[in-house]
This record gives C-alpha cells, structure tokens and sequence, in this order.
C-alpha cells in the first residue's frame, strides 16, 4: 500500500502563523492556512491566491460555539477585504487552489455548493452564509473532476485539524430518552422531542409536525440545517400546505443543542424550549433542568 507524504510550509516558521499544506507533486489542490491578519501580506507574495479559489472562515460566536462560512472567489485577497468589514467572527481562512490554475468560475461555485453541502449536513458547525448555495450546472466530466477536487479538500481540511464536514461522534451509551411534546395549535403543530442527558442529544422523533416557513428570527444555524432536511425525502414528507412530517428521527445539530434549538427547528423561528416542552403529565421544566 502505497503512502501519502503531505508538507507543511511554515510561511512565518511559526505553528500559529500562516502555513500551505500540499500534497505533492500528484495532486493538484493545495491549502493556505491564513490568520486574518497575514492575508494581504501572504497574498503579496503568492500569486496563486489571485486566482479562483474555495474557502472556508472559520471562528467562534460570542458563546464559544465554532462558526463557519463557505465560498468561492475569483481572488481571495481582494474578497477577505469585504469579510473583515462584515464579519467579526473569524480568525482563520483555509483557501484552496489548484497549483496548475486549472480551476475557474463555474468549478469553484460547484466546489462552494459541495462544501455547504457538506458542512450542513455534517451539523458541527454554525454555518454563517445568508443564503443557500445552489447548485452549478457542469458537465457529467468536470462534475466528476471536481469532485474528486473536493476530496482533496476534505483530506486538507481534516488534516489541519478542522471539523467542519465531520458529524460529531456521539458517545455509545445505553441510556433511555426522556419525551416531550411541543404543541402549536393555531397552525396544527405536535413535535415530540427525545432529550437524552447522559450524551446531550435533542432528537426529533419520528412522525413530529415541523413547520414550512422559515422566518427571519429562526437562529442562524439552523436556517441550513433546516432547508437541509426539508430537501431529503427520506427524512421528511409534506403532509399540508405549511407543514411536513418528519420520517426518521433527527438530531438537532451540535451548534444549537437546547430545547430552544429543538423547539425553534420544529417552529421555524425563535422558540424559548423550556416553556415549550412538556413532559408526559405535561410538567414545564426550567432552564436548570435541561443543562
């Protein structure tokens, strides 16, 4: 079996500075690992980073929890200059390049639409883009050809140590789930939630109601995750005109475990958990309760 050699180029010659991790002469995609602010002075002298590129931000909200953004530029130095005016979270950028510029428009939208894909459904993360980000039209070969591209992303990004398209891995522990049900009855709603302690899983059961509409006040992180689900037939299946049913249980993602994150994925919006639960006698539980 034959080996892997990856380098790590210490552009600074520090392990917290800017790096390229590259995976040799056999493949084509290489990682700038950027502090937000070494970007224009790396850039200055690395050509590569002006040409059409995917990256990913990366940072932490005020809670601690890790937050990302997903993108594509035709010239990430100039494009950082907006991302540092808007977007206060983040501290690092991981850009991806193809060291033969092979890569242009229409393949770097199709590498950032894999790459969302990817960290929603993943869930590990707070994916900050605004938007959803569609799919590029290609043809079957460079559909194939980026994304074989966008392995070579996955791997870069894993071995610099980030998460972001990596489910969390939940502990194997026997333990029983104790249920709740949230009801809306102006639009029909009943969701039953499953709160497993011991391992700090919200899941949605089976055959909960969740609502279409997703409104402005919904938590950000689970704007995505939310159009996410509704995109999977095999999880969920409209059954009225503002609702669907959910046809396996879901777990809410990493980045919003509460009941209000459970709560607000069933509503749609921003919904405060403990006074929406109710346990089988239909008990209220504090916030206390559910940490």
């Amino acid at each position: 079996m034959a080996g892997l050699t990856v380098y790590t180029k210490l552009l600074d010659k520090t392990l917290e500075g800017a790096r390229i991790i590259d995976m040799g002469s056999t493949k084509s995609c290489e990682c700038f690992v950027l502090p937000r602010d070494l970007v224009a002075e790396v850039g200055k002298k690395h050509p590569v980073l002006h040409q059409h590129s995917f990256y990913i931000l990366l940072g932490k909200d005020k809670k601690g929890r890790n937050m990302a953004y997903i993108g594509e530029t035709q010239d990430f130095t100039d494009r950082v200059i907006d991302h540092k005016q808007k977007k206060d979270f983040w501290t690092i950028a991981l850009v991806f390049v193809s060291k033969a510029n092979e890569i242009f428009a229409s393949e770097v939208l199709y590498l950032e639409y894999l790459g969302y894909q990817a960290a929603v459904e993943a869930g590990n993360y707070i994916i900050e883009n605004p938007n959803k980000v569609n799919k590029q039209k290609l043809s079957p070969d460079k559909e194939d050809e980026m994304e074989l591209f966008f392995e070579d992303i996955l791997f870069l990004t894993r071995f610099y140590g980030c998460k972001v398209f990596d489910e969390p891995e939940k502990p194997i522990i026997e333990e029983t789930g104790k249920t709740f049900t949230m009801t809306m009855p102006k639009i029909g709603l009943r969701a039953i939630l499953k709160f497993y302690r011991e391992s700090n899983r919200y899941v949605i059961a089976a055959g909960s109601n969740v609502s279409e509409k997703t409104w402005d006040s919904c938590p950000k992180g689970l704007k995505p995750f939310r159009e996410h689900v509704f995109a999977n037939p095999k999880l969920v299946k409209k059954v009225a005109e503002k609702m669907y049913v959910t046809l396996e249980d879901i777990d809410i993602p990493e980045a919003n475990l509460s009941p209000s994150g459970a709560a607000s994925f069933c509503a749609g919006t921003s919904y405060q958990g403990p006074e929406a639960w109710v346990d089988e006698e239909g008990k209220k539980y504090p916030k206390e309760w559910w940490k």
